[in-house]
């Protein structure tokens, strides 16, 4: 079965192998009632829209091609069309690719936070605070399992270059949560129906294995081996590949409004439906992250369009550059006419005696290009970062000269991101919709499968996580993303902040050392909080689990007091059980007392001068102990 051109008019032409058509007059393909009808229309629809929306092919190709040197299409040919057969200069490998080093700088700094997702309830009692705090670990544990990060990372330099990226969230062959990146090609949106950016319908396009297809419909075995082998374009290049593919196109139809069932999810390839169901969600299964959103449309505008005029001049200027230096920036030997010298005494020899009579051989290099192209060069590779927003000392991971002392280094760290702040809230809020989509996937196989669990990793190694009770998480979660650290990642600048809070006061030296993050601190880190983390176990297990573990001379009962207080304000505003909450004040109770024995234990025991009035010898005061981070003034910290 073919895919043939569109006809005009709104009409589609869908021919298949046996000559027969059907002229297609809608488009509402939602609204089919047969499978063949339904076939037809979503792969004519698919075909139509790809048909109009060529220039976008052709213009991710070319932005591809500036930043890497490699076309989205014909992967087997070669690529490379020079400027000039005698200077060997390609128009595609330029000597400056400012593109690339902003892509690249652009990346790096917008990937150096790690946004954490918080589920937050509003006035929320104890079992609901619980379940948000269940939802953190499990999002978390899909993280690690899905790599989200990394992920996202490739999507990030897709936006820089296409403009948009694309994530999508999907239910894997052992109904696990997957990611998968996407490329803005394998898409196809209306441009009437996303004119504001929110299409109601979506296609994706996609290249499948045969075999694999086979595996993942196993009840299409034979509609799929006679499904018609399908390429990325029509060139003649992109059909000198060993592959079995077959064309897939997924559609989405959102519904009209709540309770509508006009909904609909639908996989087709060019023999059979693959899969028909009606589709509830409200959003599509895909996370977009744009560069620079358009004011009209759906796909965005990339770094790579933003800087295409200024990478043209650059290639320009550096090929007249070139050409200039070969042709007259080169040694000549000017000799007077009639002078007597031996052309054979021009050689690489040293200590050469050349003979003459007359004026001397003079040897010149002309002034090839004149400073003023060079200035045009700079100018034009310094708009460039200036437009983007990073400078070359940041593409170069340079630092001004002179900026020496950490709040220096931290204040130049701030300006510099400044200039990202948009971009960097459109990156956080790609992790919000994310965590939305990816609970939702896994409310969805749990529904499915009758769970879903996932590992968890926590300082004390991985723990197994499950997807709380579907009753449980029916009611909405406000979910907010914040940074792993809003500390500088220079370690003068972090230095120089976690300073400042110990000696605010913010914060204790042992939190100090833990925040800095140094690795030769971190055993001693854990060493020092090894206390604190015992009794923060401990009290979890009784508030979350109802386990009762009681204290032990081992503790830091001092501690432990001062923290069971603040876990019994805490949950018992938030309506603990009374069982749990009895659980606190006896552990509470038994560290009262275990304090008083270990004080009993530790006095001195009645000296014989003091039964007779002699005076008790005392020790000498010992001098406080001093820090660097902490000034030893009246009255300080």
């Amino acid at each position: 079965m073919k895919l043939s051109k569109v006809t005009p008019k709104n009409s589609v032409t869908f021919r298949t192998t046996d000559s027969q058509s059907l002229q297609k007059t809608t488009y509402k393909w939602w609204l089919a009632e047969n499978k063949d009808m339904l076939k037809n229309q979503v792969l004519t629809s698919a075909a139509y829209l790809k048909e109009t929306q060529s220039y976008i092919y052709r213009q991710a190709s070319m932005f591809a091609r500036l930043y890497g040197n490699m076309s989205l299409f014909n992967f087997v040919g070669t690529n490379i069309q020079k400027l000039d057969n005698t200077t060997g200069l390609p128009s595609d490998r330029p000597t400056y690719n400012v593109i690339q080093s902003c892509v690249d700088t652009v990346v790096a700094k917008i990937n150096q936070s790690k946004p954490n997702p918080v589920f937050l309830t509003e006035e929320g009692d104890y079992k609901e605070r619980r379940l948000a705090k269940q939802l953190n670990n499990f999002i978390l544990g899909e993280f690690y399992q899905t790599k989200t990060y990394e992920k996202v990372a490739d999507i990030v330099r897709d936006a820089c270059i296409f403009g948009t990226g694309v994530l999508k969230v999907y239910e894997t062959e052992d109904h696990k949560v997957g990611l998968e990146r996407k490329l803005k090609t394998e898409l196809l949106v209306d441009p009437n129906d996303s004119m504001y950016g929110e299409p109601r319908q979506l296609f994706e396009m996609k290249l499948i294995d045969r075999d694999v297809l086979k595996a993942i419909c196993p009840g299409y075995n034979k509609d799929i081996d006679v499904a018609v082998t399908a390429f990325p374009d029509g060139s003649g290049k992109s059909s000198e590949t060993v592959a079995d593919q077959v064309m897939v196109v997924e559609a989405w139809h959102l519904p009209s409004g709540k309770g509508k069932k006009d909904g609909r999810h639908v996989i087709v390839c060019s023999s059979a439906v693959l899969l028909d169901e009606p589709f509830t969600k409200e959003k599509f299964p895909f996370v977009f992250l744009h560069y620079a959103p358009r004011s009209l449309g759906f796909w965005a505008q990339g770094l790579a369009e933003q800087l295409m005029g200024s990478q043209l001049e650059i290639n320009s200027l550096l090929f007249t550059i070139s050409k200039a230096i070969k042709l007259v920036g080169v040694p000549r030997v000017f000799m007077e006419d009639g002078s007597k010298v031996m052309s054979s005494a021009f050689n690489n020899d040293i200590g050469t005696i050349i003979k003459y009579r007359g004026i001397k051989p003079i040897y010149e290099v002309a002034p090839c290009v004149p400073q003023e192209l060079y200035a045009q060069l700079q100018r034009v590779i310094d708009y460039a970062y200036q437009q983007c927003g990073v400078s070359s000392l940041d593409a170069s991971s340079k630092k001004p000269a002179g900026l020496n002392s950490g709040e220096a280094i931290r204040s130049y760290d701030d300006i510099s991101s400044d200039r990202l702040a948009t971009l960097n809230k459109r990156f956080i809020s790609c992790f919000i919709d994310l965590t939305y989509a990816m609970v939702d996937k896994a409310k969805d196989i749990a529904e499915e499968q009758g769970s879903y669990q996932t590992i968890y990793p926590n300082k004390n190694g991985t723990k197994q996580i499950d997807l709380p009770e579907m009753k449980f998480i029916q009611d909405p979660f406000v979910v907010r993303a914040y940074d792993e650290s809003a500390l500088p990642h220079d370690p003068a600048g972090r230095m120089q902040t976690v300073t400042e809070w110990i000696q605010a006061g913010m914060v204790t030296i042992k939190e100090g050392r833990r925040l800095l993050a140094f690795p030769d601190l971190q055993q001693d880190e854990r060493l020092d909080n090894a206390s604190e983390e015992r009794i923060f176990q401990t009290l979890d297990k009784m508030v979350e689990d109802g386990i009762y573990t009681p204290p032990d001379p081992f503790m830091d009962l001092q501690l432990a007091s001062e923290l069971t207080v603040k876990y019994y304000n805490l949950y018992a505003a938030a309506k603990l059980e009374e069982e749990r909450c009895e659980m606190l004040r006896t552990f509470y109770s038994q560290i009262q007392t275990l304090s008083q024995q270990a004080q009993g234990a530790m006095a001195p025991p009645a000296a014989a001068g003091a039964q007779s009035g002699a005076p008790v010898p005392q020790a000498a005061p010992q001098p406080q102990p001093t820090s660097p981070l902490v000034p030893n003034t009246p009255g300080g910290p």
